[in-house]
């Protein structure tokens, strides 16, 4: 690859990385090429579908998102390691509203985010069956209840982040709460203010 074909390259990269980590998945396109100073065919050129460029810009952070699952299934105490998990998942959300979408989407993206995203259910399935089994959480939490979790807290994370960046990581503890039933310590950080809430509700 040419030296100026690497730099439209490498530019196109950290635009979409900083757009997506703003605003979402959802960003166009044509606004990551102008953010990159690239035409839009440059872009197209070497990321011909919105989906290579997430898959690209998405698949070291997807390998970390799998990691945590992993580690947390192979830990001694599964409770703890069910808890300590999850917090730090839902604390890459809301460090990055377009991870925040993948992790709560299937949404068709490249061969090897399906192989990340497969890796990721098969360690959390293996995560709640060890939890459960330990008799210290409620017997009905599976995966369905963190998917649900990662869905609200991705909504909430495009809310709240701004205004009201508290409200995640208060939301995650509650929901932790529920399951755990006092089988672990969960630190609950205070609820975001009125003010900040109305902030967040008028933005």
């Amino acid at each position: 690859m040419r030296a100026d074909a690497e730099r439209n390259r490498a530019a196109a990269l950290a635009a979409a990385e900083a757009a997506y980590a703003e605003d979402g998945i959802n960003v166009a396109l044509n606004e990551i090429a102008r953010r990159a100073n690239i035409g839009n065919a440059t872009l197209y050129r070497h990321f011909p579908t919105r989906e290579a460029l997430l898959a690209e810009v998405y698949s070291s952070h997807l390998e970390r998102y799998c990691a945590l699952a992993e580690e947390a299934a192979q830990a001694e105490d599964p409770v703890i390691a069910l808890r300590d998990c999850i917090v730090a998942t839902c604390a890459l959300q809301a460090e990055n509203r377009g991870l925040a979408d993948l992790l709560a989407s299937l949404q068709p993206v490249s061969p090897h985010v399906e192989q990340l995203r497969a890796r990721h259910c098969r360690a959390v399935a293996a995560l709640f069956e060890r939890a459960v089994g330990s008799g210290k959480i409620r017997a009905d939490a599976g995966p369905s209840d963190l998917a649900v979790l990662l869905i609200a807290n991705a909504g909430l994370i495009h809310r709240t982040v701004e205004h009201a960046p508290r409200s995640s990581a208060r939301l995650v503890a509650l929901w932790l709460g529920g399951i755990l039933c006092g089988a672990v310590p969960v630190p609950t950080p205070a609820a975001p203010s009125d003010p900040e809430i109305r902030r967040a509700l008028h933005d």
